[in-house]
């Protein structure tokens, strides 16, 4: 049993996913916001006034430690939040979840500038943390994408480790909503897109050191050869920093074993 448990436990890490939102053919409940950035800023609206039913594309920013964005989060959001601000007859609604509204509100004013984004920016009122209780979002995901027209959900994307592969996604089932053609990538864009999941050698490394018999011994050894994986590459670093911090948003491994990624998180 415990074996089939640690079973379901790698196959949702690495290549399952965590339902999260509404889902397709489900009513999008009406909700409260903050307006942050956009033709709403500084005031109090509701989510149906925003839209009005019409082509919407909403997505909930599940940020870490309730304020920021991570790398491989902002990289997958700035193509979607391109295309869609190009588009219209589209309501886009970027929405932070956040259980501290201040804190958030001064994020967003420090790393507006950095975040460049050309679509709404907007705080949840309702919920705190976890944001509107009738949406059912999932804290266990990065950010959640909703695609809807009227009020009614026709797509919903629930991403754990967000990449380029999600935006391409993303994009193609809002355009399918417009009656568009998804735009093709660019020859250059497809040679830098990652693909899903990452490096093989780094995989294998996480998958021994959640194991939950391990020691702090053996799990300040794998987190020795994590660092050694990544040595002075900048981009191992940042992918080790980046898959460390979602592993501790996730909660895997035992505590020596959270405390390990914590560090590497750093």
């Amino acid at each position: 049993m415990l074996a089939s448990l640690g079973f379901i436990t790698l196959l949702t890490l690495f290549g399952g996913s965590f339902p999260s939102g509404p889902q397709v053919g489900d009513m999008l409940p009406d909700f409260k916001l903050h307006g942050h950035f956009g033709p709403d800023a500084g005031k109090e609206i509701k989510l149906h006034a925003s839209t009005k039913g019409g082509p919407t594309l909403l997505i909930f920013m599940h940020a870490p430690g309730e304020i920021g964005i991570t790398r491989p989060g902002l990289q997958f959001l700035r193509p979607v939040d391109k295309y869609s601000a190009e588009q219209d007859k589209l309501a886009t609604q970027i929405v932070w979840i956040t259980g501290d509204k201040e804190k958030t509100e001064g994020f967003l004013k420090r790393a507006e500038n950095s975040l460049n984004l050309k679509s709404p920016v907007n705080i949840c009122l309702d919920g705190g943390k976890d944001g509107p209780a009738t949406y059912g979002l999932n804290d266990k995901v990065q950010i959640t994408v909703l695609v809807a027209k009227d009020n009614k959900v026709v797509a919903n994307f629930a991403l754990t480790d967000p990449n380029a592969n999600d935006s391409a996604k993303v994009i193609a089932a809002v355009a399918k909503l417009l009656g568009k053609e998804a735009p093709k990538a660019q020859p250059e864009e497809k040679k830098k897109a990652r693909p899903d999941g990452k490096s093989p050698e780094l995989q294998k490394l996480v998958r021994l050191l959640i194991q939950k018999e391990n020691t702090d011994d053996t799990c300040k050894r794998i987190a020795g050869e994590m660092r050694e994986w990544a040595g002075k590459d900048e981009k191992k670093q940042a992918e080790l920093r980046e898959y460390a911090q979602l592993i501790v948003r996730l909660g895997y491994g035992n505590e020596h074993a959270q405390a390990a990624f914590k560090k590497l998180a750093e």
